[in-house]
């Protein structure tokens, strides 16, 4: 079995921790306020492999937009932030 399917199996389907890698760093970008084409150039693949992660995202996380993709991953950061500080 290959390591990407053994990490398939152990990855949740639904909410944070169901993102891929790959996901995540798109996520954080969009939350940067950076275009599809912008992730793009960034992460060195298609802006429509950019919208093929978002349209994996949203269902993962239970959101319709950037916006709210963006509030919970600032909400992500700053809860973080708080439990390093304390």
């Amino acid at each position: 079995m290959s390591l990407q399917a053994q990490a398939d199996e152990v990855r949740p389907t639904f909410g944070w921790d169901s993102l891929s890698e790959s996901e995540r760093r798109v996520a954080d970008l969009v939350a940067r306020g950076h275009s599809n084409k912008e992730i793009a150039e960034q992460l060195y693949m298609s802006h429509r492999t950019v919208g093929s992660h978002l349209y994996r995202i949203f269902p993962k996380l239970g959101l319709r937009s950037r916006v709210e993709l963006a509030r919970i991953v600032i909400e992500r950061s700053v809860y973080a932030a708080e439990m390093v500080a304390s």
